[in-house]
């Protein structure tokens, strides 16, 4: 009872990374390293919680990101050469 009380936290915390992390892939800015976009995801997770309180469970997060519920859909638009989709 206790895990399944946990996970219910940990469910939602993980979901609101995900959607912090799909905000800033669709707002990359160019010259962006590693660093700036965990900044910028934290400031976004801030801003879905409130600013209550950071995100703390990477680790948690590394086991579930390519989880069916957990992965990162794209959203922005298709790059096209030659009528040629780039990417899928």
């Amino acid at each position: 009872m206790t895990l399944a009380s946990r996970w219910k936290i940990l469910n939602k915390e993980l979901r609101k990374w995900r959607d912090a992390l799909a905000k800033e892939r669709d707002n990359h800015r160019s010259g962006q390293n590693l660093g700036n976009e965990i900044k910028q995801t934290q400031m976004w997770f801030n801003a879905i919680g409130q600013g209550r309180k950071s995100f703390n469970h990477q680790q948690c997060w590394e086991v579930v990101k390519n989880c069916k519920r957990f992965r990162i859909i794209p959203t922005g638009p298709t790059v096209v050469l030659n009528e040629t989709p780039l990417h899928d």
